[in-house]
């Protein structure tokens, strides 16, 4: 019996590295997708430069790099953990 409750934690273990490392394109598509509207949206709005865009796709980018970090360390904590 103790087999097979190590073995269905290992399972779960997988399965929850799997889900977070799936998220991960995810999160790199959003940060710079919501820099773009966010720019685009001030452009218009306001009448703010064009480079506007760009700096908000960068801080996108950059908190997406970021977010991106957080989540591999929980995965590889996760992996430890079993």
């Amino acid at each position: 019996m103790a087999i097979d409750g190590k073995r269905r934690s290992g399972v779960y273990r997988w399965i929850k590295i799997g889900g977070l490392l799936s998220f991960l394109p995810f999160v790199m598509a959003a940060g710079p997708l919501g820099g773009y509207f966010l720019g685009d949206y001030l452009e218009k709005r306001f009448g703010s430069p064009s480079y506007v865009s760009l700096i908000f796709i960068t801080l996108g980018f950059i908190g997406s790099v970021a977010e991106t970090v957080k989540i591999v360390k929980a995965a590889l904590q996760a992996e430890k953990k079993g």
